[in-house]
């Protein structure tokens, strides 16, 4: 091989090993992550509640286009599967009913309401939604059958586990507010700046509802049953 050839030859592979380095080491940098731990109190402020999961915590402070695959609410056991659904705005919203028996789901929220009828068991029906925040789901056939799809701006976002425990993957670079929210209107907020390294960042928040005002169904005002878990266990 022509010696100037065989050097040309070199350096370009130098240099491909070279932006492959630089780009590992961006990626790298890039991969801060949010975790942290959410404890829910009662509405009185006076004990927490015995489990701590169905609350979110989000980014706001940046826009991201919704993602392609839909996310999923099952109807199964005449509960919603999950029972907290976060999405991203415009993010297709598919309702599954896996039930023997028939379904019903609707939204009385007052700027996007939604009602997708009467569907069988096996069906699904999809809707997509805009208004930011929560929108309370109901089935109109069975009256405890009750969840919340939350719609955030961007992806950048986690939901606790029965022990609070929450995780964001790699939020980009910069200054933001962090925020959570639970199932029972308890919320808060805190400025954060997002750098190179793993963020811990821990809330307690207040519930501003009871169980009962939760799940009272629209037009059946004082009349919410607490609603079992799987486990057994009242939320």
């Amino acid at each position: 091989m022509n010696r100037n050839l065989a050097g040309d030859v070199n350096r370009l592979s130098l240099s491909v090993r070279v932006l492959a380095i630089l780009l590992a080491t961006s990626l790298a940098a890039g991969a801060a992550e949010i975790t942290g731990r959410v404890t829910v109190l009662n509405k009185d402020g006076e004990r927490p509640l015995k489990r701590f999961d169905h609350a979110v915590v989000f980014i706001e402070g940046l826009e991201t286009p919704p993602p392609g695959e839909p996310a999923v609410m099952d109807q199964t056991n005449k509960e919603f599967v999950p029972r907290l659904l976060p999405v991203v705005k415009g993010q297709e919203i598919r309702i599954l009913n896996s039930d023997k028996v028939q379904h019903n789901a609707f939204s009385p929220h007052e700027q996007e309401p939604f009602d997708l009828g009467l569907y069988a068991a096996g069906e699904t029906k999809s809707v997509r939604l805009q208004a930011l925040k929560r929108h309370k789901v109901y089935c109109q056939i069975h009256k405890s059958m009750v969840a919340d799809i939350f719609v955030l701006p961007n992806r950048y976002f986690g939901v606790t586990d029965g022990n609070g425990r929450y995780r964001i993957d790699a939020p980009p670079e910069g200054g933001y507010i962090l925020r959570v929210w639970h199932i029972f209107g308890g919320a808060d907020q805190i400025p954060i700046r997002i750098g190179q390294q793993t963020l811990t960042v821990d809330f307690t928040i207040r519930s501003s509802q009871t169980i009962e005002e939760v799940l009272d169904h629209p037009g059946m005002p004082g009349q919410g049953q607490p609603h079992a878990s799987p486990h057994g266990d009242a939320y």
